[in-house]
């Protein structure tokens, strides 16, 4: 309140009488604008709610479609610590087995015995790995054996060559070890430095017999017999072209006494099945949705905030025909969803029969990527149903933006209305005031005449 009144000439409460006289006035305008932001808020929490239960059944479809899930296969190893794999929707069923002949290991070198407080003096030491090359400079006041080592791992380019000292009977020893694996990541050393230089100690190169430096691990490619026939070669222990769409990982040697390592590549029903649970649960979730958000319980006369909406009535329809509807271009075995055991329940649900499911991942699990899968199958059609509703220009994206609108128009109106009662106040109080002051100085006058009336 921006003025107020002391209703000393008149008596009476002013400042309450002026602010009953703008309650009365703000009261309708205001219970108007105040239950039409509360019909405009639940109603876009409550498309919210509806968008967020269609999308999710979008997602699910996208994501079924870009991971090959109805074509997933399963990979079992008879020896998970020496061999593993896992397969993608390319792989072709099958038995194989693994004779693991050699693991991939990295190069090593090791120095000889050296002394650890001895100078080595200036040079550059040039390093090589797999065809990465950095060329280091020594400083002849930082030439210590630790020295060189903190050089060498502190180097911004260094090729993937991690240097430490290790001490035993012989003195200290620089170790070099490579960061990869494979015969083609081999570690060479040239140093640049005077014959007579310590530097020459820490020398050494692969296509050399002679060597400063010794060869403390060779550089090994991974090496495996497939089903006693095809021998293959990795640089690492992972071999992912080996077997198509299988990738296999290699950990321990396997020996004669206890034959290869089966692995068993095969229909990965229990993916597929988990997948459609998903959906009938998304669906399903979607469906209660509409339900609670349209309900009408004709006892108290009370409905859900968008009861009788045709958004929600086209949503459901369009979902139910595409449920019912076959599949152009799908397999004949599986033309519709109902064909794989999924069917719509009286009360509106969706629901499984898993003997009938069972069957067609057991008969036709082939069947399930021509059904689901490509721009024209199943989880295309969900997808393209639920962005009519959800996405840009969709249904539901237009009553939100329409519901954002009003809300808008309504924040106006409450402006409006807030400028014009706080005029209605200033005027009423001033015009109480002019009043309260006039009958102050009437007031004022009658007693004066008072007292003059006694003398008189």
């Amino acid at each position: 309140m921006g003025l107020s009144a002391t209703g000393l000439g008149s008596g009476m409460d002013i400042n309450s009488m002026v602010s009953k006289i703008v309650e009365a006035e703000r009261a309708p305008k205001q219970e108007r604008i105040v239950k039409g932001l509360n019909d405009v808020e639940t109603n876009i929490s409550a498309y919210g709610r509806l968008k967020t239960s269609l999308d999710t059944m979008k997602d699910l479809m996208y994501d079924f479609r870009r991971n090959n899930t109805f074509a997933a296969r399963s990979t079992v190893s008879n020896n998970e610590e020496a061999v593993s794999a896992s397969a993608d929707h390319q792989a072709v069923t099958g038995v194989y087995s693994i004779d693991v002949q050699q693991l991939a290991q990295s190069h090593k070198l090791v120095s000889d015995g050296l002394d650890s407080k001895a100078d080595f003096g200036a040079g550059q030491i040039t390093l090589s790995l797999g065809g990465r090359t950095t060329t280091i400079d020594i400083d002849a006041n930082n030439s210590s054996l630790l020295d060189i080592v903190r050089t060498i791992n502190s180097s911004a380019n260094n090729p993937g060559i991690k240097a430490s000292v290790i001490n035993d009977d012989s003195g200290a020893r620089l170790i070099l070890g490579g960061d990869k694996t494979g015969v083609d990541n081999q570690i060479s050393v040239s140093v640049n430095a005077p014959v007579t230089s310590p530097l020459q100690a820490l020398a050494y190169d692969p296509t050399s017999q002679t060597n400063s430096m010794n060869e403390m691990q060779a550089a090994l490619d991974a090496r495996i017999l497939i089903d006693g026939l095809a021998s293959v070669s990795s640089d690492t222990n992972t071999f992912s072209d080996a077997i198509r769409g299988v990738e296999i990982e290699v950990s321990q040697l396997t020996s004669p006494s206890d034959g290869p390592v089966i692995v068993n590549v095969d229909e990965d029903r229990d993916t597929v099945k988990a997948s459609l649970e998903d959906f009938v649960d998304a669906y399903n979730a979607f469906y209660q949705v509409t339900k609670a958000l349209s309900k009408y319980d004709p006892e108290t006369q009370q409905g859900g905030p968008l009861v009788g909406d045709s958004v929600i009535r086209s949503a459901v329809n369009q979902m139910r025909s595409l449920f019912s509807t076959p599949i152009e271009g799908a397999p004949d075995s599986l033309k519709t969803l109902s064909e794989l055991g999924i069917s719509t329940t009286m009360d509106g649900r969706l629901e499984i029969n898993y003997n009938l499911l069972d069957k067609q991942l057991t008969r036709n699990y082939g069947a399930l990527e021509g059904f689901f899968g490509g721009n024209q199958g199943f989880a295309r059609k969900v997808e393209e149903t639920v962005q009519n509703f959800t996405g840009v220009g969709g249904a539901i994206r237009n009553r939100e933006s329409s519901l954002g609108d009003q809300r808008i128009r309504l924040q106006d109106e409450q402006d409006k209305l807030d400028r014009r009662m706080e005029d209605l106040e200033n005027r009423t109080l001033k015009q109480f005031s002019a009043m309260d002051n006039a009958m102050a100085e009437m007031q004022s006058q009658l007693s004066a005449m008072m007292n003059i009336m006694p003398a008189m």
